[in-house]
């Protein structure tokens, strides 16, 4: 059967480049003298008639064929051709709204036919957005560089100052210990998931429960009251635990098995997750230090500064902040994503890391760039709003505190939906090279069209990238806290300083190298939800798992 299909933009004769047809992807290549955007025909391989009729989408453990819930319902669509009616995501919405929701799939699956996966030459997208990060940068670092200076010459001043001046140095020293600290315990975890992935799971699930009933019984001597609550509250976690998530654990610990066995592939990708961690800190160190440096060389005129300009200001730097950390998060999410990408496809493997990084870092960065903007744009204002909060109810402004609150939990649950949807977004931006906006429209039709919803509602992936952070922050906090005992007086406050700023760095430390679980299992669903069969063939009882809980929730709808 003779098919055509549109060359891709930035392929040239002689390159392949993957179709998707009803068989699956068909690899297809450039014929000579052939241009982007022309045509090209290519035969299509025939389906395996000789099999019989499957029902539910399985014969076997072993078969697969594109599946049907009852007769002539499947559970996978074409998402350039699908209609409302088959989708259970759309089901009981208003007619009007539904086709909105079906004109965007249809998108989506353009789109995805338009920019196949890992195509041979890239185009930068949203490159508009690189320049303004940039500049961003510079301001920070050259701000931090300045006004340290003028810092270091006010520290200098009098006797009390230089005090001052060294216990920073000391407290600095501390948290300096911590960040190390942090920064080894965030690549034991990695190993640890990669060689016990059984033991990270359930490790990751009772750690929280346990911690809090320990603490409600240190607390018992203290206060009663609240000794009880937190035991109370651990107890009907770990019930949790045993009793609701138990029939998703061994799910999840297949998934963790998966994924770490690509990370023994590339081993490397470890080095990722430090590199991530560096380039956080180091945004911090930079914005900490030049937000200090502002303070103290404009205090003055920030005290007589009206409370919009006051407002404004903190806006400013909130969001500058949170924008260069959602960055240096998403460059090691989408090099992740592209490493993973590449094993499911089987495409460049002796490579992955070090082309999935260049992506990163080069034709996808501007798409990075963006997607930041936005997430930072949106916590910068629930930020500003806490603050607001916190003073109106300082001045007993209760009418003002509650609407406050109200707006605060509308821009919040704004932010975490956009930064949830970001993070698969992304995937396309590893895999396929497009826009930030393009790649959403994929990913909503791919997701959709395949009913992953489903297997999204089992997966426990936040329990363990939690631990992980949570586990690095520890370490990190004491760490410091020992340094500062070790460094500083007697006070403790050198201690405590020392702990706070290793407690911080734990968390971006341990965030980012737990984050490898994250983005591994995104990048197996997304890729799985556009084409199963590369998973069925290298990891049959994962494939298994997914479709039959997609299956299995289908049989109610």
């Amino acid at each position: 059967m003779q098919m055509e299909a549109e060359i891709p933009y930035g392929l040239q004769p002689g390159q392949v480049f993957q179709v998707q047809t009803p068989q699956g992807f068909v690899p297809v290549q450039v014929p000579m003298g052939a241009r982007p955007g022309e045509k090209v025909r290519f035969a299509m391989p025939m389906a395996n008639t000789a099999a019989e009729p499957v029902l539910l989408g399985r014969v076997g453990p072993q078969a697969y064929q594109a599946g049907y819930q009852g007769p002539a319902r499947p559970y996978r669509y074409d998402p350039k051709t699908v209609q409302a009616e088959s989708l259970p995501l759309l089901a009981g919405m208003p007619g009007d709204k539904a086709e909105m929701k079906v004109n965007e799939i249809h998108k989506g699956g353009e789109l995805a036919m338009q920019w196949p996966p890992f195509p041979g030459r890239r185009r930068c997208q949203d490159a508009f957005w690189i320049l303004p990060f940039v500049v961003v940068v510079i301001a920070v670092v050259a701000a931090a560089a300045i006004y340290s200076q003028e810092v270091s010459k006010e520290l200098s001043a009098d006797v009390k100052a230089v005090k001052n001046g060294q216990e920073i140095r000391l407290m600095a020293s501390a948290g300096a210990v911590g960040g190390a600290a942090s920064l080894l315990a965030a690549l034991g975890y990695v190993i640890l998931a990669r060689a016990a992935p059984a033991c990270v799971v359930w490790t990751s699930l009772i750690f929280g429960p346990t911690v809090m009933i320990i603490a409600g019984l240190g607390l018992l001597g203290v206060n009663t009251l609240a000794g009880v609550i937190f035991i109370l509250v651990g107890c009907l976690s770990l019930s949790c635990v045993f009793c609701c998530y138990r029939p998703f654990i061994p799910f999840m610990i297949k998934l963790v098995e998966t994924v770490s066995s690509v990370i023994k592939t590339n081993p490397m990708t470890i080095l990722v997750s430090f590199l991530g961690s560096l380039m956080g800190i180091a945004w911090t160190m930079a914005c900490g230090v030049a937000s200090a440096g502002v303070y103290v060389k404009y205090k003055n005129s920030l005290a007589d500064a009206s409370r919009g300009q006051q407002y404004a200001l903190y806006f400013a730097a909130a969001f500058i902040f949170l924008w260069g950390a959602q960055v240096a998060s998403n460059v090691t999410h989408v090099t992740y994503c592209g490493v993973f990408g590449r094993w499911y496809h089987k495409v460049e493997p002796s490579t992955a890391l070090r082309k999935s990084l260049l992506v990163a870092l080069t034709t996808s960065f501007g798409s990075i760039c963006f997607g930041a903007l936005l997430v930072a744009a949106v916590r910068a204002l629930e930020a500003l709003l806490s603050r607001a909060r916190a003073q109106a109810q300082e001045e007993g402004n209760a009418v003002c505190c509650v609407l406050l609150l109200v707006l605060q939990c509308v821009v919040q649950c704004i932010g975490d939906i956009l930064e949830y949807f970001s993070e698969w977004a992304y995937v396309q931006c590893a895999v396929r090279g497009v826009s930030f906006m393009d790649a959403a429209r994929i990913t909503y039709a791919m997701m959709t069209c395949s009913n992953v919803e489903y297997i999204l509602q089992d997966l426990l992936v936040n329990s363990v990238v939690s631990l992980g952070a949570f586990l690095c922050a520890l370490v990190g906090g004491g760490a410091g806290a020992g340094a500062g005992f070790a460094f500083g007086p007697d006070n403790g406050t050198t201690a405590i300083a020392g702990a706070i700023i290793g407690f911080l760095a734990g968390l971006m430390c341990g965030g980012s190298a737990a984050s490898i679980i994250s983005s591994g299992t995104k990048t197996i669903l997304a890729c799985w939800a556009e084409d199963p069969e590369p998973l069925r063939q290298s990891h049959p009882e994962i494939h298994q798992e997914f479709e039959s809980r997609i299956l299995s929730r289908m049989a109610d709808w």
